[in-house]
C-alpha cells in the first residue's frame, strides 16, 4: 500500500492576514498549490496540503476573514484543511513564550495528518520545531528562516530572540529529522557563521514567485497612469518609489534624507504602511520629515497591491528604491522585474546582504554602497541619468533572471522529492552557490562596467 504524504505550512502571515515578506511568501505557497499541484505531486508524489496558524482573530495584525477563507478554499479543495494553533491572545504575538507554543502545538498536528509528513515552519515564530524535530520517524520538520535578529535588528538585535534562534540552530544540528532550509547564498552563510548552522541540515528552497500570478503581469501604461492619478502622483515628470514598512531596518527614513538634493527632478512616491506595534508615529515623522525638506512627495500610509505594480510599470519611474538597512532577498526586487518588464523602473538598493544576489550592478539593477556618505543621493541620480535604452536593457536582464530562477513551483516539487523519493539528485540542480565555502557579505561597494503590506520589501 503506498504511503499517504502530506505537507503541513506553518505561518504567522499570509493565511488569515498578509502583512509583510512572509504574508508574501505564504501567498506565493497557496497560488502554487492552487494552480499547481498536480505539476508538483508529479514530480515529488501525491501529498495533502495543510496549514498551521495562530488561531486567527481580531487580535491578529491586519486579520482579514477573507484572507483565511481564501486559504481554506485552496487546501479543502485538495483535502487538507487549515489547523488553528492556540496561543494567549492577551500578550503580544512576538514573543519567545508565544512561539514555543506555537511551535509545540503545530508539532502535535504534524504527527497526526499522514504516515509521511514534511513539516515547513516559516521564519522565528517556528523556529522552535527544531526541538519536536526527532519526536516522530515519520515527520522531517523544515526551518524556513527568512531572517534573523541579527540583520534585522541591528546593531542591537534583541537578547530573546536571538537566544531563541539560537537554540534552534543548534537542536537542528543535532536532530536526524530537522533540517533548514537553503533559502539564498547570503542568509545560508550568515547561519553557518554566525549561528555554527551544520551544512548537512541544509535542504535547498530558494526563495521564489508563483511566476503565473496575475498580480505579477505588467500593467499597461494606461492602467498605471490611471490608478497613480487617483493616489495624486504625477505622471508627466520622473518618479522614484519605494515601498516599506515603518519599520527602521527599512531605511524609508534614509531615502526621504537622501532625496533632498534632487528635490527639484523628480517626484518621490513612497508607501509606508504602519507597523502593528508602529501604528502611525513613523509615519507622521516621515511626512512632516517631507514637508520640512519641501520634498515634492506623495506618502501613502497604506497598501494596495495594485499600486506597487503601476508605479513599477509606469513609463515615468525611474526607479524603485529599496533602501533597507538589512536584507536577506527582497520581494519587491523580484516583483519589480516582473511588473516592469515592458516599461518602467529599475531597482536601486544597497550593496550588502542578499542585495547582491539579486542584483548585479549594471546589468540587471542599480547598487549603491551604504556607507558611503551620500552614496544613496548618487544612486538616485544614476537612476535618474539613465538612457531609455539603459533601463530597458537593464529591465530585461532583470526579468531573464527572476524568471529563470525563482519559479516557486519548481522548487517546491524539488524541495517534496528530495524527502519522499530515495534519490536527492535532482534538488542538486537548484544549487547555485557553492554552501561549503560561502561567506556572509556584509557590504560592498557596487561595481559598474518589501491593504497591509503585501509585497514590504
Amino acid at each position: 500500500m503506498t504511503a499517504s504524504r502530506a505537507l503541513l505550512y506553518c505561518a504567522v502571515n499570509g493565511i488569515a492576514n498578509n502583512t509583510n515578506g512572509i504574508g508574501r511568501q505564504t501567498k506565493t505557497l497557496l497560488g502554487v498549490l492552487d494552480q499547481h499541484h498536480a505539476e508538483v505531486t508529479t514530480r515529488a508524489g501525491a501529498f495533502v496540503p495543510y496549514l498551521a496558524v495562530p488561531d486567527a482573530g481580531p487580535a491578529t495584525w491586519g486579520y482579514d476573514p477573507a484572507d483565511l477563507a481564501h486559504a481554506r478554499r485552496i487546501v479543502e479543495r485538495l483535502g487538507g484543511r487549515v489547523i488553528p494553533l492556540p496561543w494567549d491572545t492577551t500578550e503580544p504575538l512576538w514573543r519567545p513564550e508565544t512561539w514555543r507554543a506555537l511551535s509545540a502545538g503545530a508539532a502535535r498536528a504534524a504527527a497526526t495528518l499522514a504516515d509521511e509528513v514534511v513539516v515547513i515552519g516559516v521564519d522565528t515564530p517556528f523556529a522552535g520545531l527544531a526541538h519536536h524535530a526527532d519526536a516522530h520517524d515519520h515527520v522531517d520538520m523544515l526551518l524556513a528562516l527568512f531572517s534573523t535578529a541579527q540583520i534585522t535588528e541591528r546593531p542591537h538585535p534583541d537578547p530573546g530572540r536571538l537566544a531563541w534562534e539560537q537554540a534552534a540552530v543548534t537542536a537542528a544540528n543535532r536532530s536526524r529529522r530537522g533540517w533548514v532550509a537553503d533559502i539564498g547564498a547570503f542568509l545560508t552563510a550568515h547561519l553557518r557563521t554566525d549561528y555554527g548552522l551544520d551544512p548537512a541540515r541544509l535542504r535547498p528552497w530558494p526563495s521564489g514567485l508563483h511566476l503565473a500570478s496575475a498580480d505579477l503581469t505588467p500593467a499597461t501604461a494606461a492602467e498605471a497612469e490611471h490608478l497613480v492619478r487617483a493616489y495624486g502622483i504625477p505622471v508627466h515628470r520622473p518618479v522614484v518609489a519605494a515601498v516599506g514598512r515603518t519599520d527602521h531596518t527599512k531605511g524609508l527614513d534614509l531615502l526621504i534624507e537622501a532625496f533632498a538634493p534632487v528635490r527639484d527632478q523628480a517626484h518621490l512616491a513612497m508607501i509606508a504602511v504602519p507597523t502593528d506595534d508602529d501604528r502611525a508615529e513613523l509615519l507622521t515623522r516621515y511626512r512632516r520629515r517631507c514637508a520640512e525638506l519641501e520634498l515634492d512627495a506623495t506618502i501613502i500610509g497604506r497598501y494596495d497591491r495594485a499600486l506597487p505594480r503601476a508605479l513599477a510599470a509606469l513609463p515615468t519611474t525611474r526607479a524603485i528604491a529599496v533602501p533597507s538597512r538589512g536584507e536577506t532577498l527582497a520581494n519587491i526586487v523580484f516583483e519589480t522585474a516582473l511588473w516592469a518588464r515592458h516599461s518602467g523602473a529599475v531597482v536601486l538598493a544597497p550593496a550588502i546582504d542578499g542585495f547582491p544576489e539579486q542584483i548585479t550592478d549594471g546589468r540587471n539593477g542599480l547598487l549603491y554602497a551604504p556607507a558611503t556618505p551620500g552614496a544613496l543621493t548618487a544612486g538616485i541620480r544614476r537612476a535618474l541619468a539613465l538612457a531609455p535604452e539603459q533601463r530597458a536593457a537593464l529591465r530585461a536582464a532583470a526579468h531573464r533572471k527572476v524568471t529563470a530562477e525563482r519559479d516557486a513551483a519548481a522548487h517546491l516539487g524539488a524541495l517534496l522529492a528530495g524527502f519522499w523519493r530515495p534519490s536527492h539528485g535532482a534538488m542538486t540542480t537548484l544549487i547555485d552557490h557553492p554552501v561549503t565555502d560561502a561567506r556572509p557579505p556584509r557590504s560592498q561597494a557596487p561595481t559598474s562596467t518589501h491593504h497591509p503590506l503585501e509585497a514590504a520589501p
